[in-house]
């Protein structure tokens, strides 16, 4: 890391200063190094107090100095954080491209994604299973065509997203509001652990020690935006913040597509709406999605025929047309109660089935 990449990341460790004040201090100061000199910011004292205020130029003036940059990133290296500057030959062209490039990305994992293929699913924290059998079934295509797959590590459809690419062994990003130093939401730290074992990567532009603040996830979904060639809305309600990532994939010549779902369903209302507004392409299959990219959809490695008993047949096919209730089946079927169960957790521990709460039954693909 260079001289300036290191005060980069100095200046990124002040509260007070904002995207703007940095953007203004780097006007200032092209050469970032002279900031390492007291006397030379004492001489532009007066300019560096139009840009940062009055009230913060004696903090800032009290931290200047090589030893404290040096400290500032070591205590970031120190937590296996390791950094990604603006400045660096290696920051990715495609967030180089965007309105507000991150100053500072830090980051955990394959850095080397940044420059892949990359394709955003997000949508609704609060998913039902509709939701999830959606995001399961995008997910597992892009990521099999060769996607990285890009979200934001919240719970919902970003858990299902990240989750799902992971089983079909591809790769993923996760991108943070927060610091890498503490996971949030903290239910998801297994998951953030296990998407870098697996070759994947965790970015954020708040540097470590930062705490998740609300206005900070909007402001996060312009990453995912901006890594991303296309971006899948697959469950959302109309204020969600996907919505957001929507904007920002719009402002930026992305695609945008969307899952259509049901009218009577709250967190399908924003993918309607996307829909219905022109601002996304209604996808019902993987192909119409990779037709955008003039690709074909990845060939079926050829699996093991199972077989079925002529009842787990009738189960399967009852399914086929989409989740169904274990009152409803065993209406459908006119299986006897006790033996449909048997079926049901057998199917289950085969993993033809998936079981949610409230008994409810769904074909996995």
């Amino acid at each position: 890391m260079t001289t300036n990449e290191k005060v980069l990341v100095w200046l990124d460790s002040f509260d007070f200063m904002t995207y703007k004040k940095k953007e203004n201090m780097l006007a200032l100061f092209p050469n970032l190094s002279e900031l390492l000199s007291r006397e030379l910011v004492s001489l532009n004292s007066d300019k560096i107090r139009k840009i940062i205020g009055d009230e913060y130029y004696q903090i800032f003036m009290q931290e200047v100095g090589e030893d404290n940059v040096n400290k500032v990133v070591q205590n970031i290296e120190n937590l296996g954080v390791k950094i990604l500057t603006r400045l660096s030959s290696a920051y990715p062209e495609n967030l180089a491209n965007i309105s507000t490039p991150p100053f500072v990305v830090y980051y955990k994992g394959n850095i080397n994604l940044l420059d892949t293929d990359c394709f955003g699913i997000v949508g609704t924290r609060h998913l039902t299973s509709y939701g999830k059998m959606a995001t399961e079934k995008f997910t597992q295509g892009l990521a099999n065509a060769g996607f990285t797959i890009v979200s934001g590590l919240a719970s919902g459809v970003d858990t299902v997203a990240h989750t799902k690419t992971l089983e079909v062994k591809g790769k993923t990003i996760a991108v943070l509001a927060n610091g890498l130093d503490q996971i949030y939401p903290p239910s998801n730290t297994s998951l953030a652990e296990r998407i870098i074992k697996e070759g994947g990567l965790i970015i954020s532009e708040s540097r470590p020690f930062r705490r998740a603040e609300a206005f900070l996830f909007p402001i996060r979904n312009r990453i995912i935006a901006g890594l991303s060639r296309g971006i899948l809305v697959t469950e959302a309600q109309e204020k969600s913040g996907a919505m957001h990532t929507k904007n920002y994939a719009l402002e930026y010549g992305k695609d945008v597509f969307a899952v259509p779902g049901s009218i009577f369903n709250v967190t399908s209302a924003g993918t309607n709406r996307m829909i219905i507004n022109g601002q996304a392409k209604a996808v019902m299959d993987l192909d119409d999605v990779l037709c955008e990219y003039h690709l074909n959809p990845p060939k079926k490695a050829s699996a093991p025929v199972e077989n079925f008993s002529i009842e787990e047949q009738i189960v399967i096919n009852l399914l086929s047309s989409g989740e169904k209730t274990f009152q409803e089946l065993a209406l459908r079927s006119n299986i006897e109660t006790k033996k449909l169960n048997n079926i049901l957790t057998m199917l289950t521990i085969r993993k033809v089935l998936t079981k949610m709460p409230g008994n409810i039954y769904y074909l996995n693909s």
